[in-house]
């Protein structure tokens, strides 16, 4: 015979799990959002000097890829 109670208490169970598990993801992608919000933020202030235009293409490019990957990684997680 099915124990009702036993089933009820196994889903409460996983859902607990769950709802942990997503917290701890959603607490990376937050502090992988921050780190990408630094980066951005050390690019423009470097960008505001006198850098020539191959430098700060090449900072921008790097942070583009960078930032890119750190996207795609969130969205399929």
């Amino acid at each position: 015979m099915i124990d009702v109670t036993e089933i009820m208490k196994e889903l409460k169970q996983r859902r607990d799990e769950l709802k942990l598990q997503l917290h701890l993801a959603s607490k990376e992608a937050e502090d992988e959002w921050e780190e990408l919000q630094a980066e951005w933020d050390k690019f423009l202030s470097r960008s505001e000097f006198d850098k020539s235009a191959e430098e700060v293409g090449e900072s921008a490019r790097q942070l583009g890829l960078k930032m890119k990957a750190a996207y795609d990684k969130m969205k399929t997680t």
